[in-house]
């Protein structure tokens, strides 16, 4: 805690899910917060339901997708607080379908808002985190699905995610000499609306895709604060990469992860 206490985080899709959750356990370990959200009345509630318990936060709406946008959420966290120790790259969105059967629209929002948005993110607070001091620290929000062949109609949303695992390791270590650390969150099935991401599309990427599992709560899936106290555990420590997931489902994803590197052993021996 010593580390966080009296500093500051951004929150980006900090309105619900992982997002809310991370702002809350953030605060409870020191942080003044701006909750982020292309919501803004929902990341206000957030942010006034933190600062009831005594948290200093405040709620910025923001399009990830919009430099712009972006710019101004940089500037009114540092205008309210001062400086920024821990970006938490966390807006996301997720739509199905085949590659055959998905359009271009569909694609052009998935990467706006999870690859565009994460680096619109790091280009307005990168610069002003390097002229700080101190402890520093990125958290990029990717997924289990970054580390998984995925035949379940996710193939595009797992190709952002696959995109920021390979970002965040590279940014890792761009950004070591400058005392800044990087983790990746690779949460699995997380009770999160996630499924109706769709609600916040707009309307210039065409028709939505099919949602084939409905728009409700994510089933059979962890609590967004379990996911929350591993992440910070893991920025804590300084590690690469957090999974967190249900535990019933953990050894099956272990026994994905070790088809993909026996794919890549018999390619090596091959």
């Amino acid at each position: 805690m010593s580390l966080l206490s009296g500093r500051t985080a951004v929150v980006t899709g900090g309105a619900g899910g992982i997002g809310a959750a991370l702002s809350a356990e953030l605060g409870s370990r020191g942080m003044s917060v701006v909750v982020a959200d292309i919501d803004g009345a929902g990341a206000r509630s957030v942010a006034d339901d933190l600062s009831a318990r005594g948290i200093p936060a405040i709620g910025v709406p923001v399009d990830v997708s919009d430099p712009e946008s972006v710019e101004v959420l940089a500037q009114a966290a540092h205008a309210r607080f001062g400086s920024v120790e821990l970006l938490c790259n966390n807006a996301g969105v997720l739509l199905f379908g085949t590659v055959a059967d998905s359009s271009m629209g569909d694609w052009r929002w998935l990467s706006s808002v999870n690859l565009e948005g994460l680096l619109n993110c790091l280009h307005a607070f990168l610069p002003r985190m390097r002229a700080g001091s101190g402890w520093r620290h990125v958290l990029n929000t990717a997924s289990t699905h970054a580390f998984l062949p995925d035949p379940q109609g996710t193939t595009l949303y797992s190709a952002t995610k696959h995109a920021i695992v390979g970002l965040s390791l590279g940014l890792r270590g761009e950004l070591a000499s400058d005392g800044i650390g990087v983790t990746i969150l690779c949460p699995g099935q997380v009770a999160t609306r996630i499924l109706d991401s769709q609600r916040h599309r707009p309307a210039g990427y065409g028709r939505r895709a099919a949602e084939p599992f409905g728009t409700g709560i994510v089933p059979l899936a962890i609590e967004p604060g379990e996911v929350a106290r591993d992440a910070v555990d893991g920025v804590l420590r300084g590690d690469a990469i957090v999974f967190s997931l249900p535990a019933e489902g953990r050894e099956e994803f272990r026994a994905q992860v070790e088809e993909s590197r026996r794919l890549a052993d018999a390619a090596w021996r091959a």
